[in-house]
C-alpha cells in the first residue's frame, strides 16, 4: 500500500487518533481533518484510508504515516518507525487500544453562506449525480417542452434515497458542503447530510455568469406554497438559503430583456420564444415581491449595456392587489434607474409569460 511500509504495525487512522487529530468528517473511504500544521479553521486535510496517504490543500504538507507521524513529533522518519512499532507493535507492554474518532465540537449551530463559486460546484457536481424521473418528465412536456429542451434546462427530481451515498461522492469529488444551504452536520455523527424538505423538480437559480448560486424546488404536493429554495437553516452546521435573479439568454450587449417571477416560468418562456421575432433574454425573480433581487437585476443588467425592461408578471396583477403593487414598484425602479420600462399586459386566459408563449408557439 502507498504511504505504508509492509511491516509497520498499524495504519493511518489509527496514528490520527493517536496524535488527537480532529476528524471534521469521516466518508468511510476518507477523513477530513482539521490540518495540526497551519492554522485551519475547517477541514482542508484530506486523508486516503485505503492508501494511507494525507496532504493538506491548504499548507500542501502530505505524505505517508511515517511523515505524518515525523512531522507532528518533530523526529526522524527513522524515530518515527521506531516509536510508532514499540506502540502498535506486538512486543509492547501496553495493552491493545480501543480507538475512537475525534470529532470538532462545532460551536455555531449555523455557518455562512459560501462563495457563489463553491455553491455552483457543489451543486452542479450534485446535479451531475441525479436524473429526472419519467413523472416529471412528462409534466415538462405538458407544458409544452421538448426532450432537448428538457435536457439543455438541466432539472432534476429531489432524491430520497441514497442520500449517504451522494454525499460521500460530493466530498470525495473534493466539493466543499460548508456554508453550501441545503447541507448540514448531523450533530450526533458528524456526518455530513443533504436536507431535503418535500419532492419535486430541482431548478438551478443562475447568476448572470451562469452560476447555480441556489437551487429551487417545484413542489409535487402543493399546501402553502408551489416552491421552496433549498436550505438547511435551522439544522446543526446548516446555512440558509438565498437565490439570485436568475439569467437565461442574458447577454453582454443585448437591449432588451424580459422580467418575470420564477425560474421555471423564466427558462419556459425563453425556450419557447427562441428562433422567433419575440426572442429575448429573461431574467426571472424568486418570488414576489423581490425588490432586493430586482435592485441586483438592475446593477448587473446595466453594466451589460441593457437599455430596456419588459416587465412580464402575471396576468393575475389586474385582480390581485400584491402582484399589481409589486409591479408598479417594478415599473418604478427600473424608470428610477435610468431604463426604458415596457409593462407588458395580455389576457387573464393566460396567467404566466410561459402560458402566453405556449399559445402563441407551441399550440399550433
Amino acid at each position: 500500500m502507498m504511504g505504508r511500509k509492509p511491516d509497520l504495525p498499524c495504519d493511518i487512522e489509527q496514528v490520527i487518533d493517536l496524535l488527537g487529530i480532529e476528524v471534521i468528517r469521516d466518508t468511510g473511504t476518507q477523513l477530513h481533518c482539521r490540518c495540526p500544521f497551519c492554522a485551519d479553521r475547517k477541514a482542508h486535510m484530506n486523508v486516503k484510508i485505503r492508501d494511507n496517504v494525507f496532504r493538506c490543500n491548504r499548507c500542501g504538507k502530505g505524505g505517508g504515516i511515517l511523515h505524518l507521524y515525523a512531522e507532528f513529533c518533530e523526529v526522524t522518519l527513522h524515530t518515527a518507525y521506531e516509536e510508532l512499532c514499540k506502540i502498535f507493535g506486538p512486543d509492547s507492554n501496553e495493552k491493545p487500544r480501543e480507538y475512537k474518532r475525534r470529532r470538532k465540537i462545532i460551536e455555531t449551530a449555523e455557518l455562512p453562506i459560501a462563495s457563489a463559486e463553491v455553491r455552483d460546484n457543489t451543486y452542479s457536481n450534485l446535479l451531475s449525480l441525479l436524473t429526472l424521473c419519467p413523472t416529471h418528465q412528462a409534466s415538462l412536456k405538458e407544458r409544452g417542452l421538448t426532450r432537448d429542451e428538457i435536457d439543455w434546462l438541466g432539472y432534476r427530481t429531489t432524491p430520497t434515497t441514497r442520500l449517504r451515498r451522494i454525499v460521500t461522492e460530493l466530498l470525495e469529488r473534493g466539493c466543499v458542503l460548508d456554508g453550501v444551504p441545503g447541507f448540514y452536520c448531523q450533530k450526533d455523527t458528524g456526518q455530513w447530510t443533504l436536507d431535503i424538505r418535500g419532492s419535486g423538480i430541482m431548478l438551478p437559480d443562475r447568476n448572470l455568469n451562469g452560476q447555480i448560486e441556489a437551487i429551487q424546488v417545484r413542489l409535487d404536493k402543493v399546501y402553502n406554497q408551489k416552491f421552496y429554495n433549498l436550505t438547511s437553516i435551522d439544522q446543526y452546521y446548516g446555512t440558509q438559503s438565498k437565490c439570485c435573479p436568475h439569467y437565461v439568454g442574458v447577454h453582454e450587449g443585448d437591449e432588451v430583456v424580459c422580467l418575470t417571477e420564477g425560474v421555471m416560468k423564466a427558462d419556459i418562456a425563453y425556450s419557447f420564444a427562441l428562433g422567433t421575432s419575440y426572442e429575448s433574454g429573461f431574467a426571472g425573480l424568486t418570488g414576489v415581491p423581490s425588490y432586493s433581487q430586482f435592485e441586483r437585476a438592475l446593477e448587473e443588467l446595466n453594466s451589460i449595456g441593457v437599455v430596456r425592461i419588459n416587465i412580464m408578471v402575471d396576468s393575475d396583477y389586474q385582480v390581485k392587489e400584491e402582484v399589481r403593487k409589486a409591479r408598479d414598484r417594478y415599473i418604478e425602479m427600473g424608470v428610477a434607474a435610468g431604463f426604458e420600462v415596457a409593462p407588458i399586459t395580455w389576457t387573464q386566459k393566460r396567467k404566466g409569460v410561459d402560458d402566453l408563449y405556449k399559445h402563441l408557439f407551441r399550440n399550433k
